[in-house]
């Protein structure tokens, strides 16, 4: 049975809300993904100094309604590095440097140990890679058999680490959304199988929110200035604006960064719905190969929300050509900094804006994959 629980999902955009052990993926009314509220104000004095990954912060995430340990690799607490680039100081934020090579290990372990409060035992979850190799890592890790749904065109690497912790792979033809629509398939009429959808569901948001958390710790808690990351669905950037947001609430600080999302042509359509001042995302498929693949999303699940919540920021949103992404890629890497593409986004979008930037902005950019992830041919 479900243990009760304080949390209340609901819609940003309707009226919706409900207790979140009963919460659907989706608002009935809107059909937009949903987010958690009633979340425990954020405390300096309740931060759990004895731990140094995410869970430190275990006081504020109440996903956890047992005294048992959580289920935790390590995750979080990544290294925030001083470096330069486009001639500007700035910050990377090392999320590569997770259990699985990917910063998806934030919002999965924060999921999976939801799902496990609600007893699940298959979980389920398409990808293009990362999230899938996330889910299959921290399911093995907690005695849950998992199911992922990748394109067929996924990397090679991405589709063995999957295999290797045990999940069942199942390899989608087609674009991208094709394994979301596969995924949600197999879970649509199962009582036995959960859609542990990085990509939906709330707890996976309410993990991500811990980035910002670490960002304000690691700079002597303070805010940056500039917050700049990959978009793909949008659910990385969006839970970092609302960890920020929880600290205005929470009263520690009344400062916001501005927010950069970064997109790879031709997969842009967050950054043709700000540019166009419209209010809904168009999706538009598309197949195209580019070396940012795991931000080569057609129709973003949470950029609606991402949107509004980069105006509100008084951020942007920049799109990067493959080719300059190929560039970054090796510039960073001879720096010593191995990331897969899609962070190297994140440095050509720092070049483009560098004009931007104060002379004492600080600049925090998140690097999402490690290299291995995605390594370049030789």
């Amino acid at each position: 049975m479900p243990k009760s629980s304080s949390l209340i999902a609901y819609c940003p955009t309707s009226s919706f809300q409900i207790a979140a052990e009963l919460s659907p993926l989706r608002c009935p009314i809107t059909g937009h993904p949903l987010e958690y509220k009633e979340l425990p104000a954020f405390s300096p004095a309740r931060i759990d100094n004895a731990r140094t990954g995410l869970w430190r912060y275990s006081a504020m995430l109440s996903v956890l309604k047992t005294k048992k340990a959580p289920i935790t690799l390590g995750e979080g607490w990544t290294p925030l590095i001083v470096d330069k680039w486009a001639e500007r100081s700035i910050y990377w934020k090392m999320d590569a440097l997770m259990p699985t090579g990917s910063y998806k290990d934030r919002g999965v372990s924060v999921m999976v140990n939801w799902f496990l409060e609600q007893g699940a035992e298959i979980v389920v979850d398409d990808s293009s890679g990362n999230a899938g190799a996330s889910l299959a890592c921290y399911a093995a890790r907690a005695g849950l058999r998992s199911i992922i749904y990748v394109p067929e065109r996924a990397p090679e690497p991405k589709k063995a680490q999957i295999a290797i912790y045990g999940a069942e792979l199942v390899e989608v033809p087609g674009p991208r959304d094709m394994a979301t629509r596969a995924a949600e398939a197999a879970t649509q009429h199962s009582r036995e199988t959960a859609y542990a959808s990085h990509a939906w569901h709330p707890a996976f948001l309410l993990g991500q929110m811990t980035c910002a958390w670490e960002i304000w710790e690691q700079l002597g808690g303070n805010v940056p200035d500039w917050v700049l990351s990959p978009a793909g669905n949008g659910g990385l950037l969006l839970g970092i604006c609302r960890g920020f947001q929880h600290l205005i609430a929470s009263g520690i600080t009344d400062r916001m960064p501005r927010i950069v999302a970064v997109q790879a042509e031709p997969y842009t359509p967050i950054y043709d719905a700000f540019h166009d001042q419209t209010e809904t995302i168009e999706a538009s498929p598309r197949i195209e190969r580019i070396s940012a693949d795991g931000i080569a999303i057609s129709y973003p699940v949470r950029g609606q929300a991402l949107v509004e919540a980069i105006r509100q920021s008084k951020g942007t949103v920049v799109a990067v050509s493959d080719e300059d992404v190929i560039t970054a890629h090796h510039q960073l890497a001879e720096r010593g900094i191995f990331v897969e593409p899609t962070s190297a986004t994140v440095a050509v979008a720092m070049q483009q804006l560098a004009d931007q930037f104060g002379p004492t902005d600080k600049v925090v950019g998140i690097l999402t994959g490690h290299g291995l992830k995605n390594p370049p041919k030789i």
